[in-house]
């Protein structure tokens, strides 16, 4: 059965025997495409007002340091081996101190709106050379699929967490057959070619195939409020 965290590890996973596969996880790479503060330059640049989900929280980590994980797991790992970054919980940031960390570098004063209707009608009216504030909406978390914390390991794995001092191991990861993955692929593509598929349509494939995979639908995303 596909159990591993995503479709992809577990496509990768199924030519494990064939050669040597390795792969790592690792937290969100700063200022990459589609990333937090990315999203914040464009909304910047556009005058576009800033929504921000204040109860979410996630390790972050530099390009350099995402590429130096990858780079080690070539080297360093087995074939099936899943490194990731040794992060406290305590080296969780909340989405709202890392907005308020970057508009201080900025130089930029926040002005704390109540809705994102008021948000978008403050800006209208920016006026960064005045430094009257730039709107942002600090709300709690409603989009869908979206965790609240962030995680490298589901409780079942088994883990190396003694060969290297910053880096654990997920080994005797699950290998699925290529068949299994063929005909995952397959139900993927048939919901795709259907005219008018829904997402739910989607969700509910990807359940099929993935047991544990659990998605909250709200109707809302975070690439929308950002």
């Amino acid at each position: 059965m596909i159990h591993t965290f995503s479709l992809m590890e577990n496509l990768i996973m199924s030519y494990a025997s064939d050669f040597k596969i390795t792969t790592a996880r690792f937290a969100n790479v700063a200022f990459s495409n589609g990333s937090l503060l990315d999203g914040y330059i464009f909304r910047l640049m556009q005058r576009q007002p800033i929504s921000c989900p204040s109860d979410v929280k996630r390790y972050f980590v530099s390009p350099e340091e995402s590429g130096q994980i990858c780079l080690l797991a070539c080297i360093l790992g087995k074939s099936g081996d899943i490194f990731f970054p040794k992060l406290n919980e305590n080296q969780l940031i909340n989405f709202k101190d890392i907005t308020e960390r970057f508009f201080k570098y900025l130089n930029l004063e926040i002005q704390v709106c109540n809705s994102e209707l008021e948000a978008k009608e403050k800006s209208l009216r920016i006026n960064v050379e005045n430094n009257e504030g730039y709107p942002v909406f600090f709300f709690q978390s409603d989009t869908s699929g979206e965790k609240l914390y962030e995680e490298f390991y589901e409780k079942d794995d088994v883990l190396d967490m003694f060969s290297f001092e910053e880096l654990g191991i997920i080994t005797e990861t699950i290998r699925p057959n290529k068949s299994e993955i063929n005909e995952a692929i397959l139900k993927l593509k048939k919901v795709l070619s259907i005219e008018g598929s829904k997402k739910s349509d989607l969700i509910d494939v990807m359940s099929s195939i993935i047991p544990g995979f659990e998605h909250i639908e709200t109707g809302k995303s975070l690439d929308q409020k950002m």
